[in-house]
């Protein structure tokens, strides 16, 4: 009797556990950070000054959560920066954060090059005025088979993006290719 309770208990509690929703709080913290070291946003900056001041912050980034994949915690995607990849094994999560966005449009394109892990895809916008907005989710599904997905976010300039990807797969991975242009 007490063995059935136990394991009624431990299964509750790993079901919960696969209930709980992504949102827009994922990324959220390191958003905040983003902002305090990126400072106020000023939309009429050109280019090249915003590069340097990008350079700034990914500095601050490299410094507080590493950039690697084995970090634990948000990493730093830089718009036009090229590639970034992970794995995401068993029930755990990646966050990326980019510092703010220069265009209007932006177009986030993960590529699932192996693992066959379900995974879900949450991407928000974070203004300077604390306002987040939950632009796309998607889920990528239990299967082998190698997948891109693009999105293309809109209204984002002076806005930080995150990416939360979360493996709701208990045994599986997710292994990943992301960009952001």
């Amino acid at each position: 009797m007490k063995n059935s309770i136990l394991l009624s208990t431990v299964f509750l509690f790993f079901l919960v556990a696969n209930v709980q929703a992504q949102s827009c709080s994922n990324g959220e913290r390191m958003a905040d950070r983003t902002w305090e070291k990126f400072g106020p946003w000023q939309p009429n900056i050109s280019l090249v000054p915003f590069k340097n001041k990008v350079k700034k912050v990914k500095r601050a980034w490299n410094y507080i959560a590493g950039n690697r994949s084995a970090t634990i915690g948000p990493r730093y995607l830089e718009i036009d920066g090229g590639n970034e990849t992970g794995s995401i094994t068993g029930q755990t999560q990646s966050t990326f954060v980019t510092p703010p966005s220069f265009n209007n449009t932006v177009k986030i394109t993960i590529n699932k090059f192996d693992g066959r892990a379900e995974t879900k895809v949450v991407i928000c916008s974070h203004g300077r005025d604390g306002v987040n907005r939950n632009l796309k989710t998607y889920t990528f599904p239990n299967d082998r088979n190698g997948k891109t997905k693009t999105f293309t976010l809109t209204g984002v300039k002076g806005k930080v993006i995150t990416v939360a990807m979360k493996n709701r797969s208990v045994a599986n991975r997710f292994k990943y290719r992301i960009n952001a242009k």
